[in-house]
């Protein structure tokens, strides 16, 4: 058949399978070949065994690496949480301070009208017993006796109706002092709870200063660590070469989105508003963003004596007490509040054409991205957010994503 299959081509493959196995079993049989087998079996067991104990160790090593990234913390990471913490604890004591004013406040108002109660009270009081010892010298039978006393039925209506008066006198009298003595009680207890609420956060405010305090030690503890150890020094000025690169391409990247909004409005056919440059023809009479203060750094490169670098400042760094006000060179727009580990608390100012003021180691600050600022506005306080010398500002002047050297445009001190 042409197209079938032959009856010695299907029979020829099973003959030849079949002496194959046949060869197989016959070496599997024979003593020698037994030996080797049992052989390669054992290679094979001790083999599984060694890659089984293979196996554990890389899990337990990989096990041992995770640990052991988990365990390793920058120094400047902790740093910064601790930073962190200090400016939670901060907030929370600011916080429990006014509060404990309103608290204060409230208590002198309800001791005012505590008083005022009390006395209002006693001379009720003292009015009352009296009509109460006039009414018992008189008798039940006083009332009857001066209507029986009238000399004629006019005098009678007249008699009654100033005994009426008088029931009604008395009768308000009393309820004037039962409400004076509700009064006087409500006041009472306001009082004991305002007490009771401001012992509760006077002990909150304590264990918040030592929270703070301890938080402060722990921070000053790795500050030191990180000064003593060159190394860490080293890590600290690489971290703020990465930082500056950072705001840099940031700023890089906005100046990129202004002239494609530009390009965008010109393809179709719209004129944006001209865009103010706050800084124009302002080089040189700008005030400083600080009043007083030391200024310790000047623009451009430097060798840190510590770890014996040259480094490149970008800015200048002015050395004062923390707290002391920070001031937004010229009008413009907060563009972000950012905290960085080198920089700490950072604000920047958009100043329109390109420039931008750039204010870091800040601690509270007072504006929020979007805000429009004005020229001498207090924006931040001095803190010590990312300083390893303690409460300072370092401050910035960017053209586009240039630094450029702040003296040469603040006025001269």
């Amino acid at each position: 058949m042409k197209h079938g299959l032959s009856l010695s081509g299907v029979i020829r493959p099973g003959i030849i399978l079949s002496l194959l196995l046949l060869a197989f079993w016959g070496i599997r049989d024979c003593p020698a070949q037994k030996s080797k087998v049992r052989e390669a079996e054992q290679k094979i067991k001790s083999s599984k065994s060694e890659l089984e104990k293979i196996e554990e160790e890389i899990q337990a090593g990989a096990s041992q690496e995770r640990g052991l990234k988990k365990k390793e913390r920058n120094l400047l990471s902790e740093i910064q949480e601790f930073e962190q913490q200090i400016e939670e604890s901060q907030k929370k004591l600011t916080s429990l301070n006014l509060e404990i004013d309103e608290l204060t406040a409230e208590i002198a108002y309800i001791s005012r009208q505590l008083e005022s109660c009390h006395q209002q009270l006693e001379n009720k009081k003292a009015i009352l017993n009296r009509r109460l010892r006039e009414i018992y010298k008189r008798g039940r039978l006083h009332q009857v006796s001066v209507l029986i006393g009238s000399h004629s039925f006019t005098d009678l209506l007249k008699r009654f109706k100033y005994l009426t008066l008088i029931a009604a006198q008395d009768k308000r009298l009393v309820a004037e002092v039962s409400e004076l003595r509700h009064s006087y009680l409500q006041y009472l207890g306001a009082n004991e709870n305002m007490l009771a609420l401001m012992i509760q956060r006077k002990a909150t405010l304590e264990e918040e200063k030592q929270n703070l305090e301890r938080a402060e030690n722990e921070r000053q503890k790795l500050l030191h660590s990180v000064k003593s150890q060159r190394a860490e020094l080293l890590k600290v000025i690489e971290q703020r070469k990465t930082e500056r690169e950072t705001i840099r391409q940031l700023i890089a990247e906005w100046e990129r989105r202004r002239r494609e909004a530009v390009e965008q409005a010109r393809r179709e056919g719209r004129v944006l508003p001209p865009e103010t440059a706050h800084l124009d023809g302002r080089q040189g009479k700008l005030e400083w963003p600080l009043t007083g203060g030391k200024l310790i750094r000047g623009f451009g490169p430097y060798v840190d004596e510590a770890t014996r670098t040259k480094v490149i400042s970008n800015g200048i760094d002015i050395q004062t007490q923390a707290g002391q006000e920070v001031r937004s060179v010229g009008d413009g727009l907060v563009m972000f509040v950012e905290w960085y580990r080198t920089y700490g608390k950072t604000v920047m100012v958009d100043h329109g054409a390109g420039m931008y003021s750039l204010y870091t180691h800040l601690g509270e600050v007072y504006v929020e991205v979007g805000e429009m600022v004005g020229a001498g506005q207090v924006i931040a306080l001095v803190g010590s957010t990312g300083s390893l010398e303690g409460p300072m500002l370092h401050f910035e002047l960017r053209n586009r994503s240039k630094s450029v050297d702040p003296l040469l445009w603040l006025r001269k001190r």
